[in-house]
């Protein structure tokens, strides 16, 4: 059974990801906008290949909350811990990448998720 903040992580996975949802609709707004206006199909191009995987990125933050979320909630287990260090491994190679960004949000999550 999983107890106390750890049973929270698949909830503030989600947060995390709506988060990154939501600054990328603001902040790439406009390239966006393009990837509709020119109908979706095959519509990425080099102008616009950061802001969709910057959305994507976030719906998969918010599919590994919901998963995780499930696990501990509803099944009462805990998640692997490869899923606790992959989450670190990406953090910390990202944060290391892109200083300025948010990756350094999922260290404390990763944490969390890999305590005993």
């Amino acid at each position: 059974m999983v107890s106390g903040i750890k049973r929270q992580m698949g909830f503030t996975l989600i947060l995390t990801g709506l988060l990154h949802t939501v600054v990328g609709l603001i902040f790439y707004a406009k390239p966006l906008q393009q990837i509709v206006a020119k109908g979706f199909w095959n519509a990425v191009g080099p102008e616009e290949d950061a802001a969709f995987w910057f959305i994507m990125w976030g719906f998969l933050l918010i599919l590994l909350g919901y998963l995780a979320d499930w696990l501990m909630k509803k099944k009462e287990m805990e998640p692997p811990a490869a899923f606790g260090w992959t989450i670190l491994a990406i953090c910390v190679v990202g944060a290391i990448a892109m200083p300025v960004s948010g990756f350094w949000l999922g260290l404390p999550q990763a944490g969390i998720l890999l305590r005993k």
